[in-house]
């Protein structure tokens, strides 16, 4: 499949991420208690995304440090605190039922066949090793490598989490002062 394609299928597939995102802010009505537990899942699981964009470097090196020493998808945990926290501040068990059902039966499956087959015909024996120790969700208690190399900003900028942090800054903002738009417009 050519990069034009590719392209183009990964551009739709975010549609309704979009549309998703635009009606949990539309029907958001944050309480206080949600406004908390929301606030600190969001926080932790944009945490975990930083640490692990500073470590990953794609198609270079098979990145087995950071998180990735611990769990195979870092960045989809550090995403599936993202969007609970953002249904909990939002107050809407709905939108959060139908990100995890979407998480879990679509995009997982989909990203892990992609991802697995692009590794495996880079790294090879490597990459089967590391898929065969490593856990996909749930993290390992000792690493999987004692590599020492350390969190790099500019791996952080090469993985546009810069671009999911602002994204991710501005739907607190929207959502938080949901309650206030009657009084604006």
């Amino acid at each position: 499949m050519d990069n034009k394609r590719m392209s183009w299928q990964r551009k739709i597939r975010r549609i309704p991420l979009f549309i998703g995102a635009f009606l949990l802010v539309i029907f958001a009505k944050p309480q206080f208690s949600g406004i908390l537990i929301g606030m600190i899942l969001i926080f932790l699981g944009e945490g975990i995304r930083i640490w692990a964009a500073g470590h990953l470097q794609k198609n270079e090196i098979l990145t087995v440090t950071g998180p990735y020493a611990f769990v195979k998808n870092p960045l989809y945990i550090g995403s599936i605190f993202i969007a609970a926290g953002f249904c909990i501040l939002a107050d809407n068990i709905y939108f959060m039922a139908a990100a995890f059902f979407m998480f879990c039966f679509h995009y997982i499956p989909y990203k892990k066949k992609v991802e697995g087959d692009r590794l495996r015909k880079i790294f090879g024996d490597r990459f089967d090793d590391y898929d065969e120790k490593v856990p996909e969700y749930l993290p390992r208690w000792t690493p999987y490598s004692n590599e020492d190399v350390s969190w790099q900003f500019n791996r952080f900028i090469e993985n546009s989490e810069e671009g999911i942090l602002l994204i991710v800054l501005a739907g607190m903002i929207l959502i938080l002062s949901r309650p206030y738009w009657n009084l604006i417009f």
